[in-house]
């Protein structure tokens, strides 16, 4: 959930700190008070452009931050994970920062971002959806992406994918050798690059010991100089075993002494430990070698080892993958027919495994519409749209990771109407009305945590104005939601009420948005619906409130 929102210097907002609940809220004013700032804001933290024109006339720059609880779950923060962003708890903290030069940074947890990452993260956060905003819904390239959504068979949709890369793969190496034009010229050629790699009897073992014994031979004056300079200072004239031995010798003549005789034994410990790692040290220095025949074969192995790396590929694995690669080249012109008959036969089998699976995912398709077309019917009937019809229009298409099929929302409005494609039906309240009832479903299905709705009930009223705020509180049961409203029986839908107000005197303007308790709602909603405080207009408001409230 969107747990806090604090802003400083953003337009009309001179400094602005709200907490918020997992619920429904609403946020009410006049037209002009700055409703739509909020957004801005919000809009801001989930990646959006930044103007220097947002910040507060005479200031330096804005700061907008938000504080997020998310679920632990959450793919914000696997991708938090990533990128080494540290994520203690379940708490997100995103600020962006604007500056007068032009400038914007962007930050999660402290640690800056791309806006385009932070766009990236925030979609599956929060969702803002306005009138005139028909986003994924009525695109129809998503509408198979949210069926997928809404039938919740993740291994089906993963094994049609990689059977369908499977597929691909084969078509388009068989359709590489079918039309790529093969000279048996280059044979000579490709058989002596094959036999090149061939003859270098390549190893990652075997270049991993050449280096690490190059290494050694480099490194023999510092490792020799450093193995006697050691030895010496421990077991030469004066040096320290010969002191320690000295030291112990006095001392055993005063072992009678308890104290005297533990230091003397920690003393010998001493002695014959670094009498042990002297003889280690003198140890290694014997076997330090220096064979210059075997430094210069070493030398030439690793030379025509980094001669094959720039002519085929930067790594071991990535030369014998060239060397396959010429060795089917070689086959296709040795054995053109053959190689496109085998390959054929491979694209044909991988084809088979993908359509087999793509028409048992068509067939889960085609029932769970039912489900779909149902649900969103029912939403439609909830909020007075008792004659829409919903459709999902599942049609074959050409292969892809998605299957065989392409999806498309149809509906009619109207008794007697044909059912059209989505993006071509009503406008207004109509549409805003459908909008909602098919995010009542499909947000349900994602991983946003806060929706948004500004101001979609624009152009209804009434009783279709209770329903719209009545499933809006329905979401709110499953995500926070937001919604911006000049209607009060929305508002009186809410569980939280915040009012935006502009404050004005004659050398400045500054918005204020403030949560609202239960009578100060009441007299907002009369205000709202008949522009008076006056006693009717309050107990009409009263009303209206408890009756919208009575099955929260």
């Amino acid at each position: 959930m969107f747990r806090e929102i604090y802003v400083k210097d953003f337009v009309l907002i001179e400094e602005l700190h709200l907490d918020f609940d997992s619920c429904f809220s609403v946020f009410t004013g006049e037209t002009g008070a700055g409703k739509s700032l909020l957004i801005d804001a919000i809009s801001l933290l989930c990646g959006e452009r930044a103007k220097p024109s947002l910040i507060k006339q005479g200031k330096d720059k804005a700061v907008i931050e938000g504080i997020f609880e998310l679920d632990k779950h959450h793919p914000f923060f696997a991708r938090c994970e990533e990128m080494g962003i540290d994520c203690e708890d379940d708490t997100v903290t995103i600020t962006r920062t604007l500056t007068s030069d032009g400038k914007s940074v962007a930050r999660i947890n402290q640690r800056s971002v791309s806006v385009s990452v932070l766009r990236e993260m925030m979609n599956e956060v929060i969702d803002i959806h306005s009138q005139h905003d028909t986003q994924y819904l009525l695109n129809s390239r998503y509408h198979i992406t949210l069926l997928d959504q809404f039938i919740h068979e993740p291994d089906l949709l993963s094994k049609v994918n990689e059977s369908y890369q499977e597929y691909a793969a084969a078509l388009k190496e068989y359709e590489q050798i079918k039309e790529g034009e093969l000279n048996e010229d280059d044979l000579e050629y490709l058989h002596f690059q094959v036999d090149e790699i061939e003859n270098a009897h390549l190893s990652k073992e075997e270049e991993e010991n050449a280096l690490a014994e190059v290494k050694k031979m480099n490194a023999f004056e510092k490792l020799n100089r450093a193995m006697q300079a050691s030895i010496t200072c421990l077991n030469g004239n004066d040096a320290v075993l010969e002191l320690l031995y000295t030291a112990q010798k006095e001392l055993a003549n005063c072992l009678e002494f308890e104290n005297i005789a533990a230091i003397h034994s920690e003393i010998m410990d001493c002695y014959y430990t670094l009498e042990e790692k002297c003889s280690d040290l003198q140890h290694i220095q014997n076997n330090l070698e220096y064979d210059e025949q075997r430094y210069n074969e070493l030398q030439e192995y690793l030379f025509q080892l980094s001669k094959l790396k720039r002519k085929y590929g930067n790594s071991i694995d990535l030369i014998l993958e060239k060397k396959e690669e010429l060795q089917k080249r070689i086959d296709a012109i040795e054995n053109r027919q053959e190689v496109l008959e085998r390959m054929e036969k491979q694209v044909q089998k991988k084809y088979q495994v993908f359509e087999k699976q793509a028409l048992q995912l068509r067939e889960v398709r085609q029932k769970k519409a039912k489900e779909l077309q149902t649900q969103i019917q029912k939403e439609c009937a909830d909020l007075y749209l008792p004659h829409a019809r919903f459709e999902v229009l599942i049609k074959e298409d050409k292969p892809s990771g998605k299957g065989l099929d392409h999806a498309e929302f149809y509906i009619s409005m109207n008794p007697g109407e044909p059912i059209r494609p989505l993006s071509s039906v009503a406008s207004g309240g109509e549409l805003s009305r459908l909008m909602l009832g098919l995010k009542t479903v499909f947000t349900a299905l994602t991983h946003i945590e806060t929706v948004i709705f500004d101001e979609i009930d624009t152009g209804v009223s009434g009783k279709v104005a209770l329903a719209i705020g009545k499933k809006m509180r329905c979401i709110g049961q499953k995500q926070q939601v937001f919604a911006i409203t000049h209607l009060s029986p929305v508002a009186a839908c809410a569980m939280k009420h915040y009012m935006v107000e502009k404050k004005q005197d004659d050398t400045s303007t500054e918005t204020l948005i403030y949560p609202l308790n239960e009578s100060q709602r009441i007299q907002a909603m009369a205000l709202m619906s008949t522009n008076s405080c006056s006693e009717s207009a309050l107990s009409s408001a009263k009303e209206l409130y408890e009756i919208a409230q009575q099955d929260r």
